[in-house]
């Protein structure tokens, strides 16, 4: 599902904006990047929850968001909550032309502990296609039952620490069953 009348241009200016301010903030780093990598890495995921409040506001969904001071705090809570529901965006960056497929695997870190979350959804940021989109989500409880890998099994590039892996394949493809 693409996010529809999302201005790119406009969310990736405001991503950056909030990217920025969140590194100089203390934005937990636990990845020891260089500066350039922790803004890139913050600017996707910025941008992935940007697009979904906009997913939320197109139908006039009430959402709050996660007001995390990263000065007293290095890590948020959650990136929206829907209905008391606690919801994790997650992001990966789109290389190929071609969409998303079942057989995609996305991998939740292990650190960031994702049965703290009621729920994950996971989506894309293609830059060349200027789109956003979310293919499903799926309960953080779940994702603590699959494997902890250190290697995507389908791209087949290394993790920057282990991750409980999936296939894409996982995901109830209905977002509005966690809007409700």
């Amino acid at each position: 599902m693409i996010v529809q009348d999302l201005n790119f241009d406009q969310t990736v200016a405001m991503a950056k904006a909030k990217a920025e301010s969140m590194i100089q903030n203390g934005l937990y780093s636990r990845f020891g990047l260089s500066e350039k990598e922790r803004l890139d890495k913050a600017l996707l995921g910025c941008i992935g929850e940007l697009a979904f409040q906009k997913h939320l506001k197109n139908p006039g969904i009430p959402f709050k968001l996660d007001k995390t001071d990263f000065q007293s705090q290095h890590s948020d809570e959650f990136d929206v909550k829907v209905n008391g529901a606690k919801i994790d965006i997650k992001v990966a960056k789109k290389t190929t032309a071609n969409p998303p497929t079942d057989n995609w695997t996305y991998g939740y870190p292990q650190e960031q502990h994702p049965e703290t979350k009621d729920y994950v959804v996971v989506g894309w940021v293609d830059f060349n296609r200027k789109e956003v989109g979310f293919y499903g989500w799926i309960r953080g409880e779940q994702i603590v039952r699959f494997k902890v890998v250190t290697r995507n099994s389908y791209a087949k590039y290394p993790y920057l620490t282990p991750n409980h892996e999936f296939k894409w394949g996982c995901l109830t493809k209905d977002l509005n069953e966690i809007l409700k």
